[in-house]
C-alpha cells in the first residue's frame, strides 16, 4: 500500500480581508474563558499574532517577547527567567481547550507551533453537501477493473491510490462538521488522547495476506495470489478507514496510513496508533491480547472476555474460519461482533484506538460507532463520570440487513 499522508496547511493570510477574519478569530479566542482568567497569556498571544499579520514575525524571539509582552529588562537572563516559555505551553494548551471544546465552528484556526513563537493559521473545511461515502468508493472501484460481485469482496489493489483515501477522507468530514458542538465534543473526549498527541497518527489497516493457521483456503492458487506483490483491502476496511481518515481531518490532525506488514513495533513507539480489522490486522490481535475483551481465532472466531472465557456469546454463528473465502465474509451471516478499544499500550507507550470487527461487518460499523455522533448516547448511558480519562473497550454488534451492515449497538464496555 503506497503511504498516505494527511497534515493540515498553513495558511497565509494575504489580503486585508484575509487579516481581518484572523483578527476576528482572535477576538473570539480571547473573550472565552480559556484566556479570560488571565492577562498574561493573552497579552503573548495577540502580540504574537498582530506582529506575524504586520510582518515582524522574523522579531518573535524568546528576549524580545520577554521585554515586550513581559516588561523585562533587555539584558535579562532567559535560563533564570523562563517566562516566556512557560507562557508560550500555557497558550498552547488553552488554544486546544479552545479548539476542543467551543472553536469547532471557526473559519481560521490559530496554532502556536511547539518550539516556535511564530503562529500559523489554518483555513477550516468549509461544510459541504453530505455524500455518503460508500457510493464514492463503489463509484472509485467500478471505474477500474470490474469487481467481484459483492460489498464486501476484496478492492484489489484500490487503496494503493492516495486520491483515493484523499477523497474519502474530505467525505467523512461533513456530517462531523454539521453536529451540534455537545456532540462534537463528547466524540472528540473518545479520541482525547490520540487527538491531543504532538505526533502523527499512524493507521494501520489489515489486509488479506494474514492467513490463520488452522485456515487452509480450498484455491491455492488464490491463496498465492494473495501473497503477491499487491495490497488487498477489503470494501469494509476501505469504508472504516475513509471514517476513521475523514473524522482525524476534520479534527485537523495528521495521520500517515500503512498496511501491517509495513510497520514495525519501531513505528509505533511513543505516538498514537490506530488498527483498523482483526483477522487481517496481527497487530490488532498482538496488542489486543493482554486485554480482558481480546479476539480469539482458535476453533471459533470470537471476541473472548477473559472473566466469562468460556461463554461464545460475541461469536460469528456461522464461524468464518471454517469458509475457505474468509476473507470476503460469509454471505449467510447474521450478525457481527466488534472490539471498539481507546487505551494507553505499555508495549508502544502511546495510545492506541482499536476498530475491529470478527468479520468484515463488525469492522464496518464499528468504525461508524467510534466517528458517529449519533451512537454517542450508547456511549454516555453506562460510563463513569471520568470516563474519557480512562482506558475503555466495548463490545458492539451488527445484525446483517439486506446484504449491508446494520446500525451498531454496545452490548458491553469495560473501564480501568
Amino acid at each position: 500500500m503506497t503511504e498516505s499522508v494527511y497534515i493540515p496547511e498553513p495558511w497565509v493570510p494575504a489580503t486585508e480581508a484575509d487579516r481581518t477574519l484572523v483578527m476576528k478569530e482572535l477576538e473570539l479566542m480571547l473573550a472565552s474563558y480559556h484566556f479570560q482568567s488571565s492577562k498574561r497569556y493573552p497579552a503573548m498571544l495577540k502580540y504574537v499574532v498582530d506582529a506575524t499579520l504586520d510582518g515582524r514575525s522574523g522579531d518573535l524571539k524568546e528576549r524580545t517577547l520577554g521585554v515586550e509582552v513581559f516588561g523585562r529588562s533587555p539584558d535579562y537572563d532567559t535560563s533564570a527567567d523562563p517566562v516566556v516559555r512557560l507562557s508560550a505551553g500555557e497558550v498552547r494548551k488553552r488554544i486546544a481547550q479552545y479548539y476542543h471544546e467551543t472553536g469547532s465552528g471557526s473559519r481560521v484556526q490559530i496554532e502556536l507551533p511547539l518550539g516556535s513563537y511564530v503562529p500559523e493559521f489554518q483555513m477550516r473545511v468549509p461544510e459541504m453537501p453530505e455524500v455518503r461515502p460508500e457510493t464514492v468508493i463503489e463509484r472509485l472501484a467500478s471505474t477500474g477493473n470490474q469487481a467481484p460481485a459483492g460489498r464486501h469482496r476484496l478492492v484489489i489493489g484500490i487503496l494503493s491510490a492516495t486520491a483515493l483515501v484523499a477523497a474519502l477522507a474530505a467525505f467523512g468530514t461533513y456530517a462531523y462538521q454539521r453536529a451540534s458542538a455537545a456532540q462534537r465534543t463528547v466524540t472528540e473526549k473518545l479520541w482525547g488522547p490520540l487527538l491531543h498527541s504532538p505526533d502523527s497518527v499512524l493507521i494501520v489497516v489489515g489486509t488479506s495476506d494474514f492467513v490463520p493457521p488452522n485456515v487452509k483456503p480450498v484455491d491455492s492458487a488464490k491463496t498465492d495470489h494473495l501473497r503477491g506483490p499487491y495490497h488487498h483491502v477489503s470494501m469494509s476496511s476501505a469504508l472504516a478507514l475513509a471514517r476513521v481518515a475523514g473524522f482525524l481531518q476534520a479534527s485537523g490532525k495528521s495521520y500517515v496510513i500503512k498496511d501491517d506488514r509495513e510497520v514495525s513495533l519501531t513505528d509505533f513507539r511513543s505516538r498514537p496508533v490506530i488498527l483498523i480489522g482483526a483477522l487481517s490486522n496481527s497487530w490488532t490481535l498482538r496488542l489486543t491480547d493482554p486485554l480482558r475483551f481480546r479476539f480469539d481465532f482458535g476453533s471459533l472466531a470470537r471476541i473472548q472476555d477473559r472473566k466469562n472465557p468460556n461463554s461464545n456469546e460475541w461469536s460469528d454463528p456461522n464461524n468464518i474460519l471454517s469458509d475457505p473465502h474468509y476473507f470476503e465474509h460469509s454471505s449467510t451471516s447474521t450478525c457481527d461482533y466488534a472490539l471498539i478499544a481507546r487505551y494507553h499500550d505499555t508495549t508502544t507507550n502511546g495510545p492506541v484506538m482499536v476498530i475491529a470487527g470478527i468479520g468484515a461487518y463488525g469492522t464496518e460499523s464499528a468504525s461508524e460507532f467510534a466517528v458517529s455522533l449519533q451512537y454517542i448516547d450508547q456511549l454516555l448511558s453506562n460510563a463513569p463520570a471520568d470516563w474519557e480519562d480512562k482506558n475503555l473497550e466495548i463490545v458492539i454488534r451488527t445484525d446483517k440487513i439486506n446484504g449491508e451492515a446494520g446500525p451498531p449497538y454496545l452490548v458491553s464496555s469495560t473501564y480501568w
